[in-house]
């Protein structure tokens, strides 16, 4: 009798360091508890925070994540992929379901052949898109499309700015934004100026070139996702009743968009701040999957790479080059 193979290739980590810590290797594979589902990944893509947990950085996160090395030795957020097994509990979903998620408060793991989460975090992939450009999405154009609704709807003719447009969350940013019917006015630097243009950008600001914060503009709503300078730099460019949202990258930027930020709003018309991030939400995923579908959004891909070559593309990433996502095909 053949025995049934129970283990799986995944890229492991046995220490905080640069992408060149990582490993493929074979690993048991996992088994879904009662209210898990174990998935077959068919796609992953990299995020920001990949590279934060990679380094264990900032390093008050080590507090839950391992102070002297990582407890979890699995990386990755982004999955889509089909359902190979189901836990006891488990009834909305069947073996061999298409389905994406983010694995942000479930302990990552998406770069590797299976993953296993509990089944709220994921959601059915809508027919007709396909798991490269599913893979692309649950992170990133959640975050912007949660981002940009922070602190209210988008309205058409509304004036839309977007700081650190190009990355991973930027593309998603700007083409939601405009589906929405803003005008979008798009930051970043001189390598991705004609990227952000062929997306729909109707101003493109090179931040190498012209500081927005001095050249006069106001705008309705701020998206700072770059967070490279102090959110009250930007109140001069907020038109009044203006809100600002900030996609923090670091803990002092959080508590002082968190804490100012809210003082600064009760002080005047504009608000600004950070939003309440909330990962997974199905009806989020199944909005952007209508927009791709309806040829609305596209998911910006700007290279592929196998589950093996995960150390080379992380290390693409951290070089500031990648115009949109990364994507892995597992």
């Amino acid at each position: 009798m053949i025995g049934v193979n129970r283990t799986m290739k995944a890229i492991v980590r046995d220490e905080y360091g640069p992408p060149e810590t990582l490993r493929l290797e074979e690993v048991d594979r996992p088994v879904p508890a009662d209210d898990q589902v174990l998935v077959r990944v068919r796609g992953t893509s990299l995020n920001t925070a990949d590279l934060d947990y990679l380094k264990g950085y900032p390093k008050v996160v080590r507090l839950m994540s391992g102070l002297g090395k990582p407890r979890d030795r699995l990386l990755g957020l982004d999955v889509a992929g089909t359902i190979e097994s189901i836990g006891d509990d488990v009834s909305e979903f069947s073996s061999g379901d298409r389905v994406w998620g983010d694995l942000s408060a479930h302990r990552y793991g998406a770069f590797a052949e299976y993953v296993v989460a509990p089944a709220r975090v994921f959601s059915p992939i809508p027919a007709g898109l396909d798991f490269e450009r599913a893979a692309a999405m649950p992170h990133s154009a959640v975050l912007a499309l949660q981002g940009l609704l922070g602190k209210g709807p988008v309205r058409a003719g509304e004036k839309v700015l977007i700081v650190g447009a190009g990355g991973c969350v930027g593309p998603f940013a700007v083409q939601i934004a405009r589906n929405f019917g803003a005008e979008v006015t798009a930051v970043d630097h001189t390598g991705k100026v004609d990227m952000l243009r062929s997306i729909g950008a109707d101003h493109v600001i090179d931040y190498t070139l012209e500081d927005v914060v001095r050249n006069g503009e106001t705008y309705d709503l701020i998206l700072d996702i770059a967070a490279r300078r102090s959110f009250l730099a930007y109140r001069r460019s907020l038109a009044p009743n203006g809100r600002y949202v900030q996609i923090a990258h670091s803990l002092t930027g959080f508590f002082a968009a968190l804490v100012l930020g809210g003082l600064v709003s009760m002080m005047g018309s504009k608000r600004l701040g950070i939003f309440m991030w909330r990962p997974s939400r199905r009806e989020d995923l199944e909005f952007l999957g209508r927009l791709v579908l309806d040829g609305k959004l596209e998911p910006l891909i700007d290279r592929r790479y196998p589950l093996a070559e995960v150390p080379e593309a992380l290390s693409y990433q951290a070089g500031g080059r990648a115009q949109g996502k990364v994507v892995i095909t597992v």
